[in-house]
């Protein structure tokens, strides 16, 4: 897939609310290197640096090319529910499954398997549960 660098800024505009916003160091090699797919990636960052913005713009570019959900593990439920809203602020649909919202594991599921979701946030826990792992 071919990265589409000006669609990428748009996305970080949108999504942090700052028409004048532009990518940190390293910012937009991510997401070029994960929309491409040419190889596995690891970032590292301190808190703050906007990991966060290199999985939700990547998954909007990979969407919008027709791609699948992406997963993302994310170790604390504040933070993930920060994500959730800055995942919709970029039109994404995220969909969460934790220990804190098992009324709504239900309504999740079903928006994953009818393709509505394009990111699903999860607590570590969620991958040590086989049946979790086989279904989702």
């Amino acid at each position: 897939m071919f990265f589409h660098q000006n669609r990428a800024i748009e996305l970080l505009r949108q999504g942090s609310g700052n028409l004048q916003a532009n990518f940190r160091d390293g910012q937009e090699e991510a997401i070029s290197h994960i929309v491409t797919g040419t190889q596995r990636l690891l970032v590292i960052q301190k808190t703050g640096w906007g990991k966060s913005f290199v999985y939700f713009i990547a998954t909007k570019l990979l969407r919008e090319a027709g791609f699948g959900p992406t997963l993302l593990v994310s170790p604390l439920l504040a933070l993930m529910r920060n994500q959730i809203v800055a995942a919709e602020r970029m039109g994404l649909k995220a969909v969460t499954i934790n220990s804190e919202n098992t009324d709504n594991w239900e309504q999740a599921e079903q928006q994953i398997f009818s393709r509505q979701a394009d990111i699903i946030l999860i607590s570590p826990e969620r991958l040590a549960n086989q049946d979790f792992v086989n279904r989702i």
